[in-house]
């Protein structure tokens, strides 16, 4: 049984007991059954011993032929698994005097528990809440929208509370380079997954996807192209979570939500990538300094303070003078992100009857860090077109 959800109705609470008491009654059975089937009765024989039995009948057998008390069984298996959302108090950051500051936060819990009865729901009232978020989200995916035919579709794909997800896993600030690859590959997964994603671009805790203008994917419904795009990159960071972080656990399921932009000219999708990349910059150039100001002993408030109304060359200033640091050298994946793009690649074939072989051509996605300007499109013209497919 599971309760993975962030609101249950009253219908829904009665389902989710009715089904732990299912999994109590085919538990205590099976107990039974293969208890009788291991000392020696055939299937058929356990099958007609147990049949028109109650559950005391069933645990008086399991007590004088086997020495077994149910209710000693674990209880994962007489009452099954629960996954809901419980409230704990977690550390969310350290004040100026080193003390933490702790909040309630809804963490993903896997327990064993009776739900049959009342006394779990009173216990638990925040999973009956009338969620505003939940109803927002179901709401979204429910319209009915169409992209218009002949326009690119940009789906735009950002993390949600991804300070508080990068705190509790303790993300390197201002960026965790392997916390970057992990979404890099996360998104040249997503290109092999959709063959429609013509580009990529991403930095920190977002990635725009960049749909070919003729695309008819989900026949170009915008709520099934967004819950399959989100869902599915979701699921990519989770499975390969532990590639790029072997020793870090995931405590905290990450949240991607997908939003949608459609324009009708491929110079618009350009403009638009430039600006996403100016983001990245600005707010790189920005945190680069913040987090050296914190790291040298000033409060987040003075740094904040000390940032107030400066400019790009302020900041480049300041890390050279305060921290001897040359922000032009500082890798490319930070100040100007990650852009993903399928690559024209040689193979080399091997003949059969061990000649030299033959070479083919083979579109492999590659993952680089480079300025998006006029430049990049001039040397790379294929990028937005069909010949790739």
């Amino acid at each position: 049984m599971v309760l993975v959800m962030s609101t249950v109705s009253f219908s829904e609470r009665k389902q989710s007991s009715i089904t732990g008491e299912k999994g109590h009654i085919n538990n205590q059975y099976n107990t039974c059954f293969w208890m009788l089937v291991k000392s020696g009765k055939s299937e058929q024989e356990a099958q007609l011993a147990l049949k028109g039995t109650f559950a005391k009948d069933k645990n008086e057998l399991l007590a004088k032929q086997f020495q077994i008390n149910y209710d000693d069984e674990l209880a994962m298996f007489r009452k099954g698994s629960s996954v809901y959302r419980e409230k704990v108090e977690t550390t969310v950051k350290i004040d100026d005097y080193g003390e933490p500051i702790k909040r309630p936060r809804l963490k993903v819990t896997v327990a064993h528990v009776d739900t049959i009865g009342t006394a779990f729901w009173e216990n638990h009232p925040h999973i009956l809440r009338e969620g505003k978020f939940m109803h927002g989200f179901v709401k979204k995916f429910g319209i009915n929208h169409i992209f218009s035919p002949c326009n690119w579709i940009i789906v735009r794909i950002i993390a949600c509370q991804f300070d508080q997800f990068s705190t509790i896993h303790s993300f390197d600030k201002p960026n965790d380079e392997t916390a970057l690859r992990l979404m890099n590959e996360s998104a040249s997964l997503m290109m092999e997954q959709y063959p429609d994603i013509v580009f990529g671009y991403g930095f920190s805790n977002e990635y725009s996807f960049v749909f070919h203008e003729k695309s008819e994917l989900y026949q170009r419904r915008e709520s099934l192209i967004l819950s399959s795009c989100s869902s599915y990159f979701t699921s990519l960071y989770m499975t390969k979570w532990k590639e790029f972080f072997p020793y870090t656990e995931l405590m905290q399921t990450p949240h991607f939500e997908a939003d949608a932009l459609c324009y009708p000219k491929l110079k618009i999708i350009c403009e638009y990538l430039s600006w996403r990349q100016a983001e990245c910059h600005a707010g790189n150039q920005y945190n680069t300094c913040f987090w050296m100001l914190v790291k040298s002993g000033k409060s987040e408030k003075e740094a904040h303070e000390i940032l107030k109304g400066t400019l790009s060359k302020d900041k480049n200033e300041l890390l050279f003078q305060q921290f001897q640091m040359n922000y032009n050298n500082e890798p490319a994946m930070f100040r100007k992100g990650s852009c993903v793009y399928r690559r024209k690649v040689e193979e080399l074939a091997g003949a059969e009857d061990g000649g030299n072989g033959t070479s083919r051509e083979r579109w492999h996605v590659k993952v680089d860090h480079v300025d998006l300007g006029p430049g990049f499109w001039r040397k790379h013209p294929w990028l937005m077109t069909n010949c790739t497919q």
